[in-house]
């Protein structure tokens, strides 16, 4: 049940401190629908980040683009050779991908808003047990994050036919 590393005693299930705070996606995810969530979640918000400082950058592209000119386009003149570019099946692409992040990372954040911070659905406290394993979901907790999913791939795939349609 449990492995022996030198004095260090690491349940199956929760890996050491080290590893976990270092790179905490390695943790099992398998029959782990909240930590998928809770993965998704960070992954989704680096995508919007990412998006949002890609979008930055274009939108002001007339005027950093005088003082560093682009294939001899610089101001306005670039604009319409930008949005040639973003008009490419790459971009739809990444609209996509976009999308998805957004619609996942909305819905996936008011669920969080509402549990842990309203605490909605989380019921009384139980007295704390050793060894403090940090209990999973409740039913109701449980099946908010599967309709956040639901909602997520089907809007998803509306979100695909705009894009691509």
């Amino acid at each position: 049940m449990t492995e022996r590393k030198g004095n260090a005693q690491e349940l199956p299930n929760r890996p050491g401190f080290w590893r976990s705070s270092i790179n905490p996606w390695t943790v099992r995810t398998r029959n782990n629908p909240e930590r998928v969530a809770f993965v998704l979640h960070r992954i989704t918000g680096f995508i919007i980040l990412a998006f949002l400082l890609a979008h930055i950058l274009e939108t002001d592209s007339p005027v950093w683009s005088q003082y560093f000119p682009y294939n001899g386009l610089s101001g306005w003149a670039l604009w319409p050779h930008i949005m040639a570019i973003e008009a490419g099946l790459a971009f739809r692409i990444g609209e996509f991908i976009v999308a998805g992040a957004v619609l996942f990372h909305a819905p996936n954040g008011v669920r969080l808003l509402l549990t842990e911070f309203f605490g909605v659905g989380v019921g009384k406290p139980g007295d704390p047990k050793p060894p403090y394993v940090p209990f999973t979901f409740t039913a109701a907790q449980r099946q908010w994050l599967y309709a956040v999913f639901v909602v997520w791939i089907v809007l998803w795939i509306i979100a695909g036919v705009i894009i691509f349609g």
